[in-house]
């Protein structure tokens, strides 16, 4: 080195927060401040029976979905078909409890559980074997399925008639959805079974996602596929295996809200497919893949979970409710698109 010659300090870089950590931030404090409006309308908002009995409770089946849902969009994929999905595999948990009805309650529910559990998948990895393997667009792939399994549920249920669970099992069923187990202050705080069955799931979803090998190959194939298969990972087997997951959360969660009214139909569960991708999009999982996470789910999912509380106290019907959901959805695909564009430049 010569004399005089001055050796130039290392650059530093200054921090800024992602996009992702940005938009989650924003739904949080949005999610505050809507949570102080509907407190401020209503005396009841923060009761224990409004926030878990109501609130929480119809949002743990959507939460199970957005799990399986998170899995698929980090991978790159989408999945439209979870409604129709969610359907057929309640009319399979109902048609199984019925073939079933003079056995022993656990025996029958339990075996329900496993069939539904399998045929969930099954739908699913079809989705995935489509996409993975054959090369559909996933959204062509499960547009279609969206349509055919629709059509399952239709001839299961013999051209749309609505199956009961028989009497004989009706009570210890519905507990499933109904139930609650006593954990934090004694008999008057309970936890719903829906909740706790969500909360278990989510760790199980979020050990898988962070802290195994498959989670970072699933975030590595939405990244980049084709840098993942040429370092080795089957990017195939990973993407369909998402799908399947996603098909196992759907039975999960139709087995759950199937305990409510002991009942499935073929026409139960149109428009879930929105109410989840919202929660994961608005949660801050890109549309390209490659990040995202649980968490982020579980902040868009209750986001919408309160509006959906805070919507009827406004007045605002049904019909005006899915402009709000696909707004939502809109805005947040808009920013994410446009930060992505910047980014590039």
């Amino acid at each position: 080195m010569t004399e005089g010659a001055r050796i130039s300090p290392p650059s530093r870089r200054r921090w800024r927060p992602s996009f992702q950590l940005v938009q989650a931030g924003t739904v949080v404090l949005l999610l505050l401040a809507l949570c102080a409006v509907s407190a401020v309308r209503s005396d009841t908002f923060f009761t224990w029976r409004n926030l878990v009995t109501n609130l929480l409770t119809n949002a743990s089946y959507l939460g199970l979905i957005a799990c399986g849902m998170t899995f698929v969009m980090v991978a790159g994929g989408f999945d439209l078909s979870v409604g129709s999905t969610t359907t057929v595999c309640s009319v399979v948990t109902v048609l199984v409890l019925q073939g079933l009805a003079d056995q022993p309650p656990w025996l029958a529910i339990g075996a329900a559980v496993v069939v539904t559990a399998v045929a969930g998948t099954a739908l699913g990895a079809v989705n995935g074997l489509s996409v993975a393997y054959v090369g559909v667009n996933p959204f062509v792939t499960t547009l279609s399925t969206m349509l055919i399994f629709r059509g399952i549920a239709l001839i299961l249920t013999k051209g749309g008639q609505t199956l009961s669970v028989p009497l004989a099992l009706k009570d210890v069923f519905g507990q499933i959805y109904w139930g609650k187990v006593a954990l934090f202050g004694g008999a008057a705080h309970p936890l719903t079974v829906p909740i706790l069955v969500f909360l278990g799931v989510f760790a199980i979803a979020v050990f898988g996602l962070r802290l195994t090998r498959f989670g970072h190959y699933v975030y590595a194939v939405g990244g980049n596929e084709n840098a993942s298969w040429l370092a080795g990972i089957n990017t195939r087997l990973v993407k369909a295996s998402t799908y399947a997951l996603c098909g196992t959360s759907c039975a999960l969660a139709a087995v759950i809200y199937t305990g409510m009214s002991n009942t499935a139909q073929a026409a139960s569960y149109q428009g879930l497919e929105l109410v989840v991708i919202a929660s994961v999009i608005v949660g801050g999982t890109p549309l390209g893949g490659g990040a995202g996470g649980l968490f982020y789910t579980l902040i868009g999912l209750l986001l919408l979970a309160v509006i959906e509380n805070l919507l009827p106290q406004f007045g605002i019907e049904e019909e005006y409710r899915n402009i709000v959901r696909g707004s939502i959805i809109l805005v947040v695909v808009a920013m994410d698109t446009l930060v992505r564009k910047r980014g590039r430049r």
